[in-house]
């Protein structure tokens, strides 16, 4: 054997051995960026993109996604409908990028917009909604007091005395009528 020779096998084992670490270490870091995210992070890099959405209570929705914030989801059903979607009610997303964004990214006021500040606009203009509920009932009324975690909606129902109280948790989306 030359020294050459031997020198050449000891440096390719060394190039292979950076090479295991370099792939580890991206691997690590990969897991790490990742175990960070949150299911919005991802349907905001979707913006604009068509998927299919499992919803408790209304089954596969097929939609284009329009906006996202932390707790609900605007979506567009292809016939000019749009649905603002609870994201607690999400069961499965078909079609979703694998990208993401960041969630350090996230502007102050979309980290505000939650469900009750959409509601209390929708109520500040008495907005009529039609309301799916995670059970499936489905509803129509006028959007009323909003509170921390839930929102009134005066019905016709001679059954909700005047005002349906709905927990933010039991409804699986709202369209505006």
């Amino acid at each position: 054997m030359h020294w050459d020779q031997l020198i050449d096998e000891l440096e390719a084992a060394v190039d292979a051995e950076e090479r295991r670490a370099l792939a580890s270490e991206v691997a690590d870091r990969t897991r790490r960026e990742l175990a960070r995210l949150h299911v919005v992070d991802r349907l905001r890099a979707a913006a604009g993109v068509d998927i299919t959405l499992g919803v408790d209570g209304a089954g596969p929705l097929p939609a284009r996604v329009c906006r996202t914030a932390p707790d609900w989801l605007l979506v567009d059903d292809g016939a000019g409908t749009e649905h603002l979607v609870v994201s607690a009610a999400i069961l499965w997303i078909d079609g979703l990028p694998p990208r993401a964004v960041d969630p350090a990214a996230l502007s102050a006021v979309d980290r505000r917009l939650g469900l009750g500040s959409v509601l209390r606009g929708a109520a500040r203009d008495r907005r009529a909604v039609q309301v799916r509920l995670r059970d499936g009932t489905e509803f129509s009324g006028i959007v009323g007091r909003v509170g921390a975690d839930f929102v009134g909606v005066r019905t016709n129902d001679r059954h909700a005395a005047g005002e349906r109280c709905l927990p933010f948790a039991g409804i699986a989306a709202i369209r505006l009528s």
